[in-house]
């Protein structure tokens, strides 16, 4: 199974690319991703912060000033190569 190959930093990478979240537009909010992943956001916040720091994730502000992340084409290639 893809995710027994990844680390814990890496589920979430796995996570947003699955759904979708590889662009600003559609990116998804912190809280949102949490409760998905069944993270606290504090977990995820750090997680996302080193993938953000590597390249793998970047993040947006969205209305109301909420930050929102996606997937970077490096963070797209780091999941695709998990397939193969």
């Amino acid at each position: 199974m893809v995710e027994d190959r990844l680390g814990p930093e890496d589920k979430p990478l796995l996570y947003m690319h699955n759904l979708g979240a590889v662009n600003a537009k559609r990116a998804k909010k912190l809280s949102e991703l949490a409760a998905i992943l069944s993270l606290s956001v504090e977990e995820l916040k750090r997680l996302l912060g080193r993938s953000e720091a590597q390249g793998y994730v970047e993040s947006t502000v969205l209305e109301g000033g909420e930050k929102a992340y996606y997937l970077s084409p490096k963070g797209i290639i780091k999941v695709c190569a998990c397939f193969s």
